[in-house]
């Protein structure tokens, strides 16, 4: 049983295809033991890492608001006008990009 394999999937098949079964198992190996570092030192960092992002209910609420015109603008480019998917993605990205600039340069400040 390879733990690496089964929890990574596809990313460790690429690994072992693109460098060998034994270079690709190490780096399969070292990408798992990467991750689960990150995840142990996100959680050990909690507060630092809510502070940096600023993660309070305003901005996930914006956060979300942009994935779902995100989204939407996806669908619609690639369902309606029949883009590929890459270029929908693309499109997608760089126009939520902009209503996202246009949400904080066009804000106005408090009085």
């Amino acid at each position: 049983m390879n733990p690496a394999a089964s929890l990574l999937g596809p990313l460790y098949n690429l690994y072992t295809s693109a460098l060998g079964n034994s270079v690709g198992m190490v780096v399969g190996y070292a990408t798992l033991i990467g991750i689960v570092a990150l995840v142990w030192w996100t959680i050990a960092n909690r507060d630092d890492v809510i502070s940096g992002f600023d993660l309070r209910s305003a901005t996930i609420g914006n956060y979300v608001i942009l994935l779902v015109v995100g989204l939407a603008l996806y669908y619609l480019v690639s369902q309606t006008f029949g883009f590929p998917i890459v270029g929908a993605i693309f499109v997608a990205a760089v126009s939520t990009i902009l209503f996202h600039w246009c949400m904080t340069a066009f804000e106005g400040e408090t009085v």
